[in-house]
């Protein structure tokens, strides 16, 4: 019986190839992109827990640190300064250091070492109380190239008594002094949502990868019905029928899946070079673990291998209907759909902390994977209402073609669709994120630092004096917090460099050795506030080519299947005198009447759910950029389709060698 399986296998031409080739391609690709984006959530994961314990908890007992955080910067780039002082004689160890510094001792990173060693020391090594007494250990570090160092301190010491507001962000960056009897497991908000934006993008690259998968899984399946129903025909049993078939999909699911891993094993020291929060990735973060791996390969072969099964069962069931076509796809959404749904909802609500990723979650999960559900009911209707009042052949058969088998022209179109839904997301996401980063990219020339109302008019006398004898040109003026400070307990000390690229760093260095490093020295260009807008923009921009291949390639290869897959009745309709014009006009009106359908209600949906990310007026630049662009996606995909059919629908609908 294998023999017959493979002999029928390898007999079948280019739909045989096609029916080989695709499962491969379709599990490397998918394989690939989700080991990228689990390595990303991975690594995140990671950051997180390494970083954790910089956001101190207050004592619940007897306090034995005294801890405190702010940021500084040298250029462009943050460093990150967690000050700890001893409140007993046996402090504990900090993590990964198997030590605690002494008052005076300074520890930083590689990155800072070098970097103290590069500069002149009145730019950067000044600002430190002390000399570099150790290096970091990796395992406390964001990134590899992290600017972070860790100040000893006296209780006494002014730094740590001196109050300070806390950061509307980021906690650690901008901490009064707390005292604590443990170091903290809780991540800061700007790592939690880091980790909720990456669940966000996996649910988002999910949505065409799920459509390719079902494209992959049930390409010529009417050719691989009329096989199965040929080997019950002729005595195979179900359990014979079954296991070969599961063999087949096996084998070339997991060549599939093996060749993704391999592609992402040879673009993982890549990957480890995206800058995400500032920072490249050490590359064991981006390495998912060998379990996950496993589990990630065994999830795909498996849903493929069913996927695939499940479009076999009626030619086991019922052999000779399989040849007769008496039975029509299910359009009705799937009950299952709406638990996913319902349940990925709740699991996000339950574990995200910060709530406009968790709406903008909410809207993708339910218009994009109801989308995925509703899909094949639209085109089923489309089909049915495109029969009644067609005017001509070619709109009948289309609309017959459409109701007759919506899953399949689904499994065309729905990929360009799903690439609509996601660009109108992201287009509206650009336009919030675009115009915020923005903001941020005023007052490059000024450092703020806030002090109390009650002591601005001494701190801003003490800076100009320490300015003007260090020899930095600048003016100082006290100005009002920002926005999430109380005007009534703080001020802003606003210093503007009259040469900031010479200067800058040099006047940083004079505030922090004059005691006006403040908690925040740049509240008026915060950059990572700025960079988790830049980063949203820049993962937009590396989302939507991803859905715009997978979609352009859905509907050529799925155009394609469809055509093999009603070779039949293609065969029949020549052979009784219909023109092959009219099987060409047939054929384009199945792509576009249900990619303008589908694709506008996507589109509509994704500019929808975008808007949850923040007030956007969409007639602005970004926006209508990513949506001329989405058009001229279609119409190249619509375009591509159709030169691709037109050769196999000439040689299935004419060459009797074709027929099966």
């Amino acid at each position: 019986m294998r023999g017959l399986w493979l002999r029928l296998l390898r007999g079948g031409g280019t739909a045989a190839r096609l029916e080989i080739a695709l499962p491969v391609a379709a599990g490397a690709v998918i394989t690939l992109v989700l080991l990228l984006l689990l390595g990303l959530q991975q690594g995140l994961d990671h950051r997180a827990d390494r970083t954790a314990w910089r956001t101190p908890e207050p004592a619940a007992g007897e306090a034995t640190v005294l801890q405190a955080g702010h940021l500084d910067y040298i250029g462009e780039r943050p460093i990150t300064v967690i000050e700890l002082a001893a409140l007993t004689a046996g402090p504990p160890d900090v993590p990964h250091m198997g030590d605690f510094p002494d008052p005076g001792e300074v520890w930083v990173s590689p990155a800072l070492a070098s970097l103290t060693d590069e500069l002149p020391a009145d730019h950067l090594a000044q600002r430190f109380p002390g000399e570099i007494a150790a290096e970091i250990d990796a395992a406390l570090l964001e990134s590899p190239d992290e600017l972070f160092a860790v100040v000893g301190r006296a209780p006494d010491d002014p730094a740590m008594t001196a109050e300070r507001p806390s950061h509307q962000w980021n906690d650690a960056a901008s901490l009064s002094p707390v005292a604590i009897d443990h170091w903290s497991t809780t991540p800061d908000l700007y790592q939690t949502t880091y980790r909720d934006i990456a669940l966000l993008v996996a649910v988002l690259t999910a949505l065409p990868l799920v459509g390719l998968g079902g494209l992959a899984a049930r390409l010529t399946a009417a050719r691989r019905q009329r096989r199965t129903a040929t080997l019950r025909l002729l005595g195979a049993s179900t359990a014979q029928v079954a296991r070969l078939a599961a063999v087949e999909l096996a084998v070339l699911a997991g060549a599939g899946v093996l060749l993704g891993a391999a592609l992402h094993q040879v673009l993982l020291p890549l990957a480890t070079q995206a800058t995400i929060k500032g920072g490249t990735w050490f590359q064991a973060d981006l390495r998912p673990d060998p379990w996950l791996t496993l589990a990630v390969a065994a999830a795909i072969v498996a849903v493929l291998i069913v996927g695939a099964i499940s479009g076999l069962l009626p030619a086991v069931r019922d052999p000779l209907g399989t040849y007769r076509r008496s039975r029509l796809g299910r359009t009705r959404p799937r009950w299952w759909s709406l638990v996913f749904i319902a349940a990925a909802v709740t699991l996000f609500w339950l574990r995200s902390s910060n709530p406009f990723v968790t709406i903008a979650f909410t809207v993708v999960v339910v218009l994009g994977w109801g989308l995925l559900a509703v899909g094949p009911w639209l085109i089923f209707n489309l089909g049915r209402l495109l029969a009644r009042t067609a005017r001509s052949p070619q709109g009948f058969l289309a609309g017959r073609r459409l109701s007759d088998d919506p899953h399949s022209a689904w499994r065309a179109v729905g990929g360009l669709a799903l690439a609509g839904f996601i660009s109108g997301f992201v287009a509206a996401g650009l336009a919030a994120g675009i115009g915020n980063a923005d903001a941020y990219e005023a007052g490059t020339e000024r450092i703020d630092a806030v002090v109390t109302a009650a002591g601005i008019d001494t701190a801003a006398s003490e800076a100009a004096t320490a300015l003007d004898a260090a020899g930095v040109p600048a003016t100082v003026a006290a100005t009002a917090p920002p926005t999430w400070l109380d005007a009534a307990d703080w001020a802003t000390l606003a210093v503007t460099v009259d040469d900031p690229g010479a200067d800058m760093d040099r006047a940083r260095t004079v505030l922090a050795a004059s005691g006006l490093a403040g908690p925040e020295l740049r509240l008026s260009d915060d950059l990572p506030t700025m960079w988790l807008l830049q980063d949203g923009i820049v993962i937009g921009f590396l989302i939507m080519p991803i859905a715009a291949l997978v979609g352009l390639a859905a509907m050529v290869i799925g155009a394609i299947a469809r055509v093999l897959a009603q070779r039949d009745t293609l065969l029949g309709l020549h052979l009784a005198g219909t023109p092959q014009r009219v099987l060409l006009a047939a054929q384009r009106r199945e792509m576009l009447l249900p990619t303008a359908l589908l694709g506008g209600i996507a589109v509509a949906a994704g500019l929808a759910g975008g808007t949850t990310l923040g007030s956007v007026d969409l007639l602005n630049p970004a926006t209508l950029g990513v949506l001329t662009g989405l058009l001229a996606l279609a119409a190249a995909a619509v375009l591509a389709a159709d030169r691709a059919v037109r050769p196999v629908l000439a040689r299935v609908s004419t060459d009797l060698a074709e027929r099966e």
